[in-house]
């Protein structure tokens, strides 16, 4: 079975947990019979879902990950790797659609997770959220962890072509917004936020305000004050996503 070693460190974890599959199922708020499914259908899982369960039953994301992609057991203190790596925190969720509310957990929610160091952004704090929706799912499907660094912290503004986290207030609600997309800045200093997605209702841009060009110490600020603050808050340097079954057709 393809996800023999995955299911194994779960059947470990809820027999030390004292937990049922459907018990840890319903407690990760996932359908009560996920676990079940796993063994029925062999599947390998959504991210987003091994997310939940691994909050569940209090566990590491990374315990269940190596095994669900390598199909290896976790290899523990393992020194001298030729890979630097790094831990960062999964922080909460980003809508990869329309404008969504902002969804960063609290502290105490966040999930460590193990990733290679991308010596690019070393000396930065780099942090991860999960994606949701699916305006691009070419790139990084619904589940997808991407993995982000603030425009404040590395100096720089927004360039064509980087993927980007965009943070705006909406004056009359007060809440702060996200949306997930390819930027596109033209001559004029309009931005386009561009989708790639295979779902129809996601093929033009999102166009917003025309913003300054000069680094303001958030990315690139709206410059007009009849609208709600935007900001080009953060850019994806990576991300992480178990595959499946491709469609070949």
């Amino acid at each position: 079975m393809k996800n023999q070693t995955l299911l194994d460190q779960i059947e470990k974890i809820l027999k030390e947990k004292g937990l049922s599959a459907r018990k840890a199922s319903i407690k990760a708020g996932i359908g009560e019979d996920f676990i079940r499914n796993l063994r029925r259908y062999n599947n390998i899982p959504k991210m987003d879902k091994l997310l939940k369960l691994a909050n569940a039953l209090d566990v590491d994301l990374n315990y269940f990950l190596i095994s669900a992609k390598n199909n290896k057991e976790p290899v523990k203190n393992k020194v001298n790797s030729p890979i630097p790596i790094t831990t960062i925190y999964i922080r909460g969720e980003v809508q990869a659609g329309q404008w969504n509310t902002a969804v960063e957990w609290p502290k105490s929610d966040w999930i460590p997770l193990t990733v290679p160091s991308d010596r690019r952004y070393k000396h930065f704090t780099t942090f991860a959220l999960t994606v949701k929706g699916d305006s691009m799912n070419l790139l990084y499907p619904e589940g997808t962890i991407v993995i982000a660094v603030n425009f404040t912290d590395i100096g720089r503004n927004p360039e064509d072509g980087d993927c980007v986290i965009t943070i705006r207030r909406d004056t009359l609600t007060d809440c702060y917004e996200a949306t997930l997309k390819i930027i596109q800045i033209k001559e004029d200093g309009s931005v386009l936020l561009w989708p790639k997605s295979d779902n129809p209702n996601f093929v033009k841009p999102i166009i917003l305000p025309k913003l300054t060009t000069e680094y303001q110490g958030n990315g690139m600020d709206g410059d007009n004050a009849s609208t709600p603050d935007i900001t080009i808050q953060s850019l994806v340097i990576g991300s992480y996503n178990i595959v499946g079954k491709m469609n070949i057709k």
